[in-house]
């Protein structure tokens, strides 16, 4: 027994069945955020302000995963904690041999 479709029910967008197929969005990767050295140090509990302003003050700016938005200084936290693992971090200061 079928039912009258006189107001159109099946066609309405919030009632789909499991029968019709909808169309997904592809998802969208996650963009990097920019954090601040306080935002970081709250995010990466390993690291402190001074140790990271350390790292700085010895290697300079060109590690990766740091920027320059005119005086203030934004970590890539992805791209600083790989640096860190791939070694970038592992000789800071003392006698260069």
């Amino acid at each position: 027994m079928t039912r009258p479709n006189h107001r159109n029910h099946d066609l309405h967008p919030s009632r789909a069945t499991s029968s019709r197929t909808t169309a997904t969005q592809p998802v969208a990767a996650p963009q990097p955020t920019l954090s601040t050295l306080e935002q970081l140090i709250k995010q990466e509990p390993a690291l402190t302000a001074g140790g990271v302003r350390h790292l700085l003050f010895t290697k300079g700016h060109d590690l990766p995963g740091v920027y320059r938005f005119g005086r203030k200084l934004l970590f890539n936290r992805t791209e600083f904690i790989a640096g860190i693992m791939a070694g970038h971090a592992a000789k800071i200061a003392g006698v260069q041999k």
